[in-house]
C-alpha cells in the first residue's frame, strides 16, 4: 500500500500574499492573470498557498553583487 503524506498549507489571500511578497494585492492579481503565480479557486474567489509563494520567491531570488 502506498501512502502519501501531505503537508499542511496555508491559503492566502491576494491581500496576505502581497504583504508577504512585498507588493501590492493588484500585483498579486496580475501575477495569477498571467499564470505566473497559481491559485485555487474557491466560489467566486481566488487563494494562493503559502507553499505556492515560496516556490515562487525561490524562482525569482538573484543573488546582485554589491557594486
Amino acid at each position: 500500500m502506498n501512502s502519501v503524506t501531505t503537508i499542511p498549507t496555508r491559503l492566502l489571500s491576494a491581500v496576505q500574499a502581497g504583504e508577504r511578497l512585498g507588493v501590492n494585492e493588484t500585483t498579486v492579481r496580475e501575477l495569477w492573470n498571467a499564470g505566473e503565480l497559481k491559485c485555487v479557486h474557491i466560489g467566486r474567489g481566488r487563494k494562493v498557498s503559502d507553499a505556492e509563494i515560496s516556490r515562487y520567491i525561490a524562482e525569482h531570488e538573484q543573488f546582485a553583487p554589491a557594486t
